[in-house]
This record gives C-alpha cells, structure tokens and sequence, in this order.
C-alpha cells in the first residue's frame, strides 16, 4: 500500500518520532547525543521552528516542534541526514542509521500540547533510564530539567511551554511537575501517535468510526485531535473538498428527515420505519459523501448484499421523502 503524503502546515505543532534500523541505537556515545542536537538547534534556526519538548533515547528520539516558515521535512532532512553522515564516519559503518522516515503526527495544540509534553519527557523514566523524578531532572538528553529550571533552556521554548501551564513561571514550574508526576504510569506504549481521538487502521480510507456513545469521527492517522480539528486540517491541506458532505452530516439530515434516530439506525433492528431511514441514509451516504460500501458494511454491521439492496432502495424513498419536504 503506498504510503500517505505528510501534511506540512505553518504554524502548527508536530509530534516527530524516528527509530534506529532494526530498532539498533542512534546514540553510542557522549559525543554523538551532542552532535544531534547541534545540528537540531541550528536546523530550527534556519527554518524558523521552534522546539517545546524534546527526549533522545538510545534508538530513537521524540521532538514536539512548532513548525516555522519552512516545511517541516526540510527541517528533518537536515537533522536526520547530518546526523546519519555523522554518526557512519565516527562509529565506521555505513547504510542506513534510521528506520524507515520520521513519522510527524500534526497536533491540536490547544487541547495536547501538555500532554505530549509529559508523554515525550517521561520516556527515560518509562524506559527505566532513570528511576525517579530526581535524576530524570539531571538527565541530560531530555527537555524536562530545562523546563523545572535546573539548567539552561538552550533551544527549547522554555517560556512558551510552560505558558500553558500557568500564567508565573513559578507556578507552571509547579503545575507542570504536579502535571508529569500525576501521569508518570498512566501513558501507554504509542498513546498520542495520530489518528485523532480514536487511532486509525487505514488513514483516509477509513475515515470514520463510531465511538462509544453512537456518533461518528472523522480521523486520520496522521493527525491528532478532535473530529472538528481532523475536518479543519485535511480541508487547509486540500484532502477534503469543500463539495463532499461528511457522512455524519447525511445521518444528522436522515434523521431529521424520517424522524430515526442515529443509534436506531445503526443497530440491527429491522423495524419498518427504520429500515426504511437506513436506506435512505445508504443511499445518500454513497451518493454525496462517496464513502465505500466496505465501510457502510462495517457500520451498520450488514453484508454487502444488504448495503446494496438498501442503497437501490433507498433511492426512490428519498424522492419521496424529498417531495414531502
């Protein structure tokens, strides 16, 4: 399958993870942990991109970047390249340093910024690297003690971090500590890794699924964030166009229309009056909204004869219901 094209924005905030081939380590020495953030620091310069929360671990790393000007993948090219040349000439190796390309996941900053920056800091206490909040502050290869103040800030936006844990810096100093200490076990292996609020198996091709409560959410697995956030994005980088109707705009208009409800809708009841809305909703689903019939199918938990005998009827029930309206 090929891969999804990136979606490089100005202006917004990017969780970036990259791994070691194999998952073998990128940092052997001293020298090298130095030498990456040389060249990360001097690669946000010439993009104009800002760094809130950063972790080098041993086989991979974890960058929360505001992206500047310049797209994104310029600034990673510069880094990752430099760091690979690098590293080949010092350690005598040669072929590839890193798996596959760094995964960039764009954020809703507002409503995860301070969780990603727990979530990338507490690596080397998940990973037992250290083993308490004491010596995760001397821990030289990650943003936390620069953020608690115990040592210079460097390229890290120190100020513009903890702006959104509280108004003082004395008090976000604090909130942010209570923040990271409330979360130490409570993160999950891969949590905050794109796909809204619920993860994607198949990107824009499954762009919808249905959460606990019945109602649908747009998601992609390149995206972290609300359904509304997931809509605003993909149709800024021009994935959505403006013409298509969201199939949860067609189930709200169904609804109104036959007077169904969504949850009566989906479940398997084969009432008259909502088999009839099912149809409908089949119809115009694939009709305005071209969703495939494999994710109708998956939906409402039919096969894809049902999908196609409900779509073929519901085609002259909505000329009806649409005259009656």
């Amino acid at each position: 399958m090929p891969r999804q094209a990136r979606i490089d924005l100005a202006g917004y905030m990017y969780h970036v993870i990259a791994r070691g081939n194999e998952r073998r380590k990128i940092f052997l020495e001293k020298e090298d942990y130095e030498n990456f953030l040389s060249r990360f620091k001097a690669a946000l310069d010439k993009t104009d991109g800002k760094c809130l929360a950063w972790c080098l671990m041993p086989n991979h790393f974890h960058l929360l970047i505001l992206r500047g000007k310049q797209p994104l993948a310029e600034l990673m090219s510069r880094l990752m390249t430099g760091h690979a040349i690098s590293f080949n000439i010092r350690h005598r190796r040669s072929g590839h340093l890193f798996q596959n390309r760094y995964k960039g996941i764009l954020c809703d900053e507002e409503e995860y910024l301070r969780e990603l920056v727990a979530y990338i800091h507490l690596n080397p206490l998940r990973a037992k690297l250290v083993h308490d909040f004491r010596e995760l502050e001397k821990y030289k290869w990650c943003g936390h003690g620069a953020l608690m103040g115990k040592h210079k800030a460097g390229f890290l936006e120190r100020e513009y971090t903890l702006g959104h844990f509280g108004e003082s810096e004395r008090k976000a100093v604090q909130c942010y500590e209570t923040f990271l200490k409330d979360r130490r076990d409570k993160y999950k292996s891969g949590e905050y890794s794109g796909g809204g609020l619920i993860k994607s198996i198949g990107g824009l091709g499954n762009v919808l699924t249905f959460r606990r409560s019945g109602e649908k959410e747009l998601f992609d697995d390149r995206i972290l964030g609300s359904g509304d956030f997931v809509e605003s994005i993909l149709k800024e980088a021009e994935e959505l166009p403006e013409s298509e109707v969201l199939p949860q705009e067609i189930m709200r208009q169904v609804c109104r229309m036959t007077g169904v409800s969504e949850g009566e809708i989906v479940s398997g009841t084969k009432e008259r009056k909502v088999v009839k809305a099912r149809a409908v909703y089949c119809y115009l689903a694939k009709e305005r909204s071209k969703i495939r019939g494999v994710d109708l199918m998956r939906d409402l938990g039919l096969t894809c004869g049902a999908i196609s005998r409900l779509i073929e009827r519901g085609k002259d029930l909505y000329k009806n219901l649409a005259v009656c309206e």
